[in-house]
């Protein structure tokens, strides 16, 4: 029996790399990816699917059975100083995917975020609930969703929220960062979310491919929550990262997102329910906790890979010169 192909956009990225390790050795994969990409172990081809002509060639070129499309323009601030970037990135692409998804009749499993939200319901956010995005990255992620609830032929969306990955900027990475040289950093203590490990969306992705195939190739779209299970504040959060890391002694102090200053706004309850994707899919992702204290030895080796590879440039300019 041939392996079902699978195509992944941003295969490069946080998500999409997760993707193609947990996938590959089950799945044939191939990504697209706007510009080379050093550290992927799958095949993938360049392309920027904002050029619709390209994005249609390179997925019809291939053929695959089904797409992930975890491609996007995810820094929320970016977003919301470059309006037309941004609906490139997250609307457009999104179209062009499933307008060459809709010609070979491939299903798109699309990430979505809680950003769709403005975080004023008391309790967890129903995938039904009123869509209302107070930043211009949720607005252009509302934009996609609605495209592909009017016109995918086969589509599942899933919101994820506060994700964190080895390759990418995420919450857990910047934190160690700034541990490395502040004794105290302030941080945002107004924000409650689930955070949410992209090898543990990867697994879940896994799993649904592999037992529940059949409502991915159901004509159609429906929309699920996903995500680690447990909920806490960016403050409480960072406290934890920290000590996980062995780093107590820097102390967080607790600020507003007021006192931030940040050019997006963000939404104060990102919490999302997840009984639907656990009742219909049979996802139940671990504790935030869990996955965190999985993953923060990793962050270390890939952070001191990083520093190391650093010094080793600089030590060979330095014998250049």
């Amino acid at each position: 029996m041939t392996s079902m192909k699978i195509l992944i956009t941003g295969a490069g990225g946080m998500l999409g790399t997760d993707l193609g390790n947990v996938l590959s050795p089950e799945f044939e994969i191939v990504g697209l990816e706007r510009r080379p990409v050093t550290h992927l172990t799958v095949p993938y081809d360049i392309c920027d699917l904002t050029q619709a002509r390209k994005t249609r060639e390179a997925i019809l070129s291939h053929k695959p059975e089904a797409i992930i499309h975890t491609a996007a323009m995810t820094d929320v601030d970016y977003c919301e100083e470059h309006h037309d970037e941004a609906l490139e990135n997250n609307v457009a692409a999104t179209e062009h995917v499933i307008n060459a998804a809709n010609e070979i009749d491939a299903p798109v499993i699309f990430f979505s975020t809680d950003y769709v939200f403005d975080g004023k319901k008391k309790g967890e956010y129903e995938e039904t609930d009123i869509l209302n995005p107070l930043s211009f990255y949720g607005k252009t992620k509302r934009m996609g969703e609605e495209y592909i609830l009017q016109n995918a032929k086969q589509a599942l969306i899933f919101r994820i929220t506060w994700l964190f990955g080895i390759w990418g900027r995420c919450f857990p990475k910047s934190i160690l960062r700034q541990a490395e040289t502040m004794p105290q950093m302030n941080v945002v203590n107004d924000q409650t979310g689930r955070p949410t490990w992209s090898w543990d969306v990867a697994l879940a992705m896994k799993q649904l491919l592999c037992t529940k195939k059949d409502v991915l190739f159901k004509p159609g779209t429906e929309i699920f929550h996903l995500g680690n299970t447990g909920t806490v504040r960016w403050a409480d959060y960072a406290r934890f990262i920290l000590k996980g890391a062995g780093l107590e002694s820097v102390k967080v102090k607790n600020i507003s997102s007021a006192q931030l200053k940040r050019p997006a706004p963000r939404p104060e309850n990102s919490v999302l329910a997840l009984e639907r994707s656990r009742k219909v899919l049979g996802l139940k992702l671990r504790s935030w906790e869990e996955a965190t204290l999985e993953f923060l030895p990793k962050l270390k080796e890939e952070l001191a890979a990083i520093e190391a590879k650093a010094k080793a440039q600089a030590a060979e300019k330095e014998n250049r010169e």
